[in-house]
């Protein structure tokens, strides 16, 4: 077996399709196959005959499953991390260190955070005035994505250079100490660091039909409880890539190990 991928959603199925369409022999070893058509599968058990492993990391019994490989086995992980020390033997590569890939994840997170929120509200996106917290590859995506479909969008976040960046791309900005005072007449808000930037003290400031959506990885940026307790739509959108488009996701993983493979020929030293 050339590839064995172990993953939880449908991302990894449409993954192993597209490498057995390349000409590797690939299976799903768990996972949501089901809605896949043409995806062969293979148990645990098959796993120490797989030459390369493609494994979403943290995984349900990973450090069990990663004992059982073989030596000279090499393994993709993908995100959002990867073990501190694999199974000696074991190369690893860790796709999440791709910053192509990152950026192509972030753009799928918009696309599906965008679609998410458009179908929960009541008004078209050029009628809205949207709030972007924070600037990163999620934040610049969603600024870029809001302001072509003419929304008007403003953004916070914490450094005068992310501030000056979203300016450039035809949003407002603002410094985020100051989010609770630009929350008010805000149709739409997307939250994207992972700590917390909506407290129930700045949640106060939310108008009370606004839409809150939390994109951010534990901790979270929206304490939720408190959103609920003002009355106010607050939700979290997480692992977008793999519900909102998993065959984009899955090429996007596709493209990754192209590009690991030749940059890391077999037998060199692999990143872990």
């Amino acid at each position: 077996m050339d590839y064995a991928v172990i993953g939880g959603d449908a991302r990894f199925a449409y993954l192993t399709r597209m490498l057995m369409r390349a000409g590797w022999d690939a299976r799903a070893v768990n996972g949501d196959a089901a809605e896949v058509p043409g995806v062969p599968r293979a148990g645990v058990g098959e796993l120490p005959g797989a030459r390369n492993v493609v494994m979403h990391w943290p995984t349900a019994d990973g450090e069990a499953l990663l004992a059982g490989l073989a030596p000279g086995t090499r393994v993709y992980f993908c995100g959002p991390g990867a073990p501190e020390a694999p199974p000696e033997g074991v190369e690893a590569v860790d796709l999440w260190r791709d910053e192509r890939l990152l950026l192509e994840n972030a753009w799928l997170t918009a696309e599906g955070a965008i679609c998410a929120a458009m179908r929960a509200g009541r008004a078209a996106l050029r009628d809205c005035h949207c709030l972007v917290i924070g600037f990163g590859r999620i934040g610049r995506a969603l600024t870029e994505m809001l302001v072509g479909l003419n929304a008007r969008v403003t953004v916070a976040s914490r450094s005068a250079r992310g501030r000056s960046s979203a300016i450039e791309r035809g949003a407002e900005s603002v410094p985020t100490r100051d989010v609770a005072a630009a929350l008010p007449g805000k149709q739409i808000v997307f939250s994207t660091p992972p700590q917390r930037v909506l407290g129930l003290e700045q949640l106060r400031s939310a108008d009370a039909d606004a839409m809150i959506v939390d994109l951010a990885s534990p901790p979270y940026g929206v304490d939720l409880e408190a959103a609920w307790s003002l009355g106010l739509r607050a939700w979290r959108e997480p692992k977008l890539p793999g519900r909102y488009c998993p065959f984009s996701a899955a090429r996007a993983l596709m493209r990754a190990i192209v590009r690991a493979e030749a940059e890391f020929p077999r037998g060199e030293e692999a990143r872990s």
